[in-house]
């Protein structure tokens, strides 16, 4: 499926990440972008005027992550993708389906633009709960598994979480943007997310397919 929006912070991590932007980068939106023949517009053709990338979260701007992604540059946003695993199964324990993005490899530039916030990109939900958790787990990606244990007569045989050494982002990085999603809760769109007591790092999202 296309993820729609929730996307973003895996763009925002990737350009944080190669020191393209930081946190409070600003830039003005004028509501839309255009790109060859095409116009990407923010969600209800809001214009924010000057936003950061705290706000682009916040907000959940279109433009703003399209900005990102452009500081980035399309080859590096490729290489994110892949290390967070996007182009590839999970390796879980069951039956898995995927997506090349076999469009969005071929390198057109709205393909980046509109990917950048998560439309004209797929994956499965396993694979975005996968690279969501290199978040929360200090920027290492881990292969999920089912099966917790396997019991053999008197023998049991325990799972263990496979955790990759190298981290795909590094723990400046995950503080900037963890910090970013406590933000969307707490000031943004997803303030009905707050758990009193508990900062919470999250973000909205509205998944969009065109049908001919």
């Amino acid at each position: 499926f296309e993820p729609g929006s929730i996307f973003k912070p895996l763009t925002m991590a990737s350009a944080l990440e190669e020191q393209k932007l930081t946190p409070q980068t600003s830039y003005i939106d004028t509501g839309k972008i255009k790109i060859g023949g095409y116009t990407i517009y923010n969600y209800g053709e809001r214009v924010w005027g000057k936003m950061t990338m705290i706000e682009v979260l916040e907000k959940s701007i279109n433009t703003g992550a399209v900005f990102a992604e452009s500081q980035l540059g399309h080859n590096l946003f490729l290489k994110y993708i892949e290390k967070f695993g996007l182009f590839e199964p999970t390796g879980a324990d069951l039956r898995e389906i995927y997506s090349d993005n076999k469009e969005l490899k071929k390198g057109y530039e709205i393909n980046f633009a509109t990917a950048s916030f998560g439309q004209g990109i797929e994956m499965t939900p396993l694979q975005l709960i996968r690279a969501y958790s290199a978040i929360a787990n200090n920027g290492r990606l881990i292969k999920p598994y089912i099966v917790d244990k396997i019991k053999e007569q008197d023998s049991v045989i325990e799972k263990q979480p496979q955790i990759e050494e190298t981290p795909i982002i590094s723990p400046k990085t995950v503080s900037q943007l963890t910090s970013m999603m406590v933000s969307v809760v707490e000031n943004g769109y997803a303030k009905s997310a707050k758990i009193p007591g508990y900062y919470i790092a999250g973000k909205t999202g509205t998944a969009q397919i065109s049908y001919s």
